[in-house]
């Protein structure tokens, strides 16, 4: 886990398959835009530099609990996040978390998951575990042409990927653990669970779109946007991997929100 700063605590949360430090670019500009805030980031379990068991389960509740347990003991001190920010899937849990926590003021979403993005009849493959170990023997010799075919797409046509991002994101592939432990997270994603886990009280909310996202239509993020009462911004070359692509961007969106959080409660 990375933590940055000093003041209100704001969490930031990570994609399916991506790791903390993704949103170490954007982190490090509002820290120094905004001086009062601490930034606590974390490697979601069997993500980043995790602990990897692919017998563990990964419902969007089984996320939101181990993610407050994290958070009381990291943040025992002053206490919750008024603000969280999310990146996809990690923006569903965003939600999902902010409902279960009043202490939650403001949520920032990045190329975030809704309940209505369907979810691929292909993962149901992964149900079954023997399904999931070959696999997941599979991917290790080919890990690094994964990692380069998912990047190409998930950065849409306007953003070179970077070979070290490539290469984080291919790196999970590699390991036999880590790669049924993702598959086994696959497995249990399913958007459609927002369904009875959003916020069920007003929020200061601000969507993020790419315009060339692969992965979750701008229309998907205007209505979640529209659901929440919050604003939208829509990235005319941006793909699903914001917070690499356009970390000032970002930055800035979270600083104008933690503005009016921190305003708020003054």
């Amino acid at each position: 886990m990375y933590e940055r700063g000093r003041g209100v605590p704001i969490v930031f949360l990570h994609g399916v398959s991506a790791r903390a430090r993704s949103w170490l670019p954007a982190v490090e500009v509002l820290v120094e835009r905004v001086a009062d805030v601490r930034c606590v980031v974390p490697d979601l379990l069997g993500r980043g530099e995790s602990s990897a068991n692919p017998e563990l389960r990964f419902r969007l509740a089984d996320e939101v609990r181990r993610l407050r347990e994290l958070v009381a003991v990291a943040l025992e001190d002053p206490g919750p996040p008024r603000l969280v920010v999310g990146h996809s899937h990690g923006a569903a849990i965003a939600l999902a978390y902010a409902r279960r926590e009043p202490a939650v003021r403001g949520l920032v979403l990045s190329n975030p998951i809704t309940r209505h993005i369907r979810r691929p009849l292909l993962l149901s493959a992964l149900d079954a575990a023997v399904v999931r170990r070959g696999v997941s023997h599979g991917f290790a010799p080919l890990h690094g042409w994964i990692g380069r075919a998912v990047m190409k797409r998930a950065g849409g046509p306007h953003f070179a990927v970077p070979r070290e991002i490539r290469e984080a994101y291919a790196a999970p592939f590699a390991e036999r653990v880590r790669s049924e432990t993702l598959l086994r997270i696959l497995a249990d994603w399913r958007p459609a669970e927002l369904d009875t886990q959003m916020p069920e009280r007003a929020l200061a909310a601000h969507v993020i779109a790419g315009a060339h996202d692969p992965r979750v239509p701008v229309s998907a993020a205007r209505r979640l946007a529209d659901e929440l009462d919050g604003t939208l911004t829509l990235v005319d070359d941006g793909g699903h991997i914001l917070p690499e692509q356009k970390p000032e961007l970002l930055a800035m969106r979270i600083a104008d929100l933690a503005e009016r959080v921190l305003s708020a409660d003054a």
